[in-house]
């Protein structure tokens, strides 16, 4: 066998191999436009969750944040009010 006819050979068997990979994962790749469509919205759907990840991340840490402003406020207001102790040694 000379390498073009192998070349050939290993060309086909690659190609049939990502068209059964493909059929499995339930994509049609005689419809590129459908196949591209399917990545678009996988795609999208990524973005998305990562979107989503990032607002949640955020919403979390002004909370905190702002727990933490609020205790402190909160104690330095009963601190302030508060009288003063009368421990004045006689």
């Amino acid at each position: 066998m000379n390498a073009g006819k192998m070349e050939k050979l290993a060309k086909m068997a690659a190609k049939e191999a990502v068209s059964e990979t493909f059929l499995t994962l339930g994509m049609d790749i005689t419809n590129p436009i459908s196949v591209q469509g399917q990545f678009a919205f996988l795609r999208n759907l990524h973005y998305a969750a990562r979107h989503a990840r990032n607002v949640i991340i955020a919403g979390m840490l002004g909370a905190i944040v702002s727990g933490g402003i609020y205790a402190f406020w909160a104690g330095f207001k009963a601190s302030a009010a508060a009288p003063p102790s009368a421990s004045s040694g006689r």
